[in-house]
């Protein structure tokens, strides 16, 4: 079938608008006064319960390319939009590197209650391009499952975003919607990150004086005798080939090498930010609530590895993203697992948020381990102030958070009190300092 129009792929090229300021409250002098005040603006706002909601997970989705997460070398102006006028969980933490697992903790089963109260706007529909997924989702009345195309290694990204394995998932969500039948949730998963990455390049200019120079240097040179070696190859700006990378960087890492993988992969997150645009202006029906949303992460190097489920577990691929249009303008700091999902979808089909309440403000935090399940290490628990890990060769780890976003400084021979508390059978937090 095709869609019930031609979609406007011309959408994504357009300037976006600037942010609006949020709306600013009337602070008055009695405090209980300010408390129902402030109750009452953020019930009336963001009370939702007959919007419908539209779910965009992808497999490999790491915060470092996304602007709101902080990003200074990539440009992500759909996603930095929503999140300035919705709520951003700056450590959403997957309880299991694997991408289907952290999924079938979504899912569910048909008598999971996230489902209950969205039903009765419509159905709730899934598409996506990982069958495997697509096999297991008893949650869904609807379960549309794209053909995902085998990589070849000679093959070229897409020249046009419409021709993109991500541009046909929107498109048939744009389809989706077209139809006569009410939807309440449209969910939508995609493993292109992790298996193809076919958005044009152009997506990423890069600037002129970035290009690798093939001229000669005009210093001088000095003769010598000795046989001249030919000249290495100068790596490219941004690499032009389709196949995910799975790159051990070794003990010397050149740093255009990262730099040229992080643009490739920037890329794609781009191409991401906006097929968001073009499928928010395409739909039919009237303001949708909005989640982005990461199954697992990515490397940049900060493991030693480019790639996707390979070299050390560490936090790029433990912190992922997590962003919700509308309800805010919020930040929320401290640690969340990702099973909280289920209790956030189960809410906002009754129009409550009560984990951005001023009551959510005021309670002090119940410090408790997160921990990330993977064959790749023997313990993975995030806390508050630490991300502790012990590697498969026994070797303990231990980084401060949230300052060291990245774990780039290994502090466990200078706190081995903390270490222990986590090498204890009691799973009591570590202490804050």
């Amino acid at each position: 079938m095709k869609p019930r129009s031609p979609i406007d792929w011309s959408i994504a090229n357009e300037p976006h608008p600037e942010p609006l300021p949020p709306e600013s409250l009337t602070i008055l002098a009695d405090d209980r006064i300010v408390r129902v005040k402030i109750e009452l603006h953020f019930t009336l706002r963001n009370r939702v319960p007959d919007r419908r909601l539209i779910v965009l997970s992808f497999e490999a989705l790491a915060t470092a390319p996304i602007g709101c997460y902080g990003s200074s070398w990539n440009q992500t102006p759909a996603m930095d939009a929503i999140a300035a006028h919705g709520c951003v969980w700056d450590r959403w933490l997957t309880s299991n590197d694997d991408s289907r697992a952290v999924l079938a903790d979504w899912f569910g089963t048909t008598a999971d209650p996230w489902t209950q109260g969205w039903r009765e706007l419509g159905s709730i529909d899934l598409i996506t391009d990982d069958e495997s997924v697509g096999e297991r989702a008893e949650s869904f009345d609807t379960v549309t499952t794209l053909p995902f195309p085998p990589t070849d290694e000679n093959e070229r990204p897409a020249t046009e975003i419409e021709s993109t394995q991500l541009a046909a998932l929107i498109a048939a969500a744009i389809e989706r919607d077209g139809q006569s039948d009410p939807w309440s949730v449209m969910w939508l998963h995609s493993r292109f990150l992790a298996s193809r990455w076919d958005a044009p390049r152009e997506l990423f200019p890069i600037p002129e004086n970035e290009l690798p120079s093939r001229e000669p240097s005009e210093g001088y040179e000095l003769i010598s005798d000795e046989l001249e070696l030919p000249a290495e190859e100068p790596i490219a700006a941004i690499f032009d080939s389709v196949v995910v990378p799975r790159l051990a960087l070794g003990d010397v890492v050149d740093p255009d090498l990262v730099t040229s993988w992080m643009r490739t992969y920037g890329c794609q997150v781009r191409l991401i930010d906006l097929m968001i645009e073009v499928l928010l202006n395409s739909l039919t029906v009237d303001d949708p609530l909005l989640i982005v949303v990461g199954t697992s992460g990515f490397s940049l190097g900060q493991n030693g590895w480019i790639g996707h489920g390979c070299g050390t577990l560490r936090s790029p691929e433990i912190r992922l993203p997590m962003i919700l249009s509308d309800v805010g303008p919020i930040r929320l700091p401290q640690p969340t697992s990702q099973t909280s999902l289920v209790e956030i979808l189960r809410d906002l089909s009754s129009g409550q948020q009560p984990w951005i309440s001023p009551k959510a403000w005021v309670r002090n935090p119940i410090e408790r381990w997160n921990q990330t399940v993977s064959s790749r290490v023997e313990v993975a628990a995030t806390t508050s102030s630490w991300f502790f890990v012990r590697d498969v060769d026994t070797s303990e780890h231990l980084f401060l958070k949230p300052d060291d976003v990245e774990d780039f400084n290994d502090i466990a021979r200078l706190r081995p009190d903390v270490v222990a508390q986590f090498d204890g059978e009691k799973k009591e937090a570590p202490p804050v300092k």
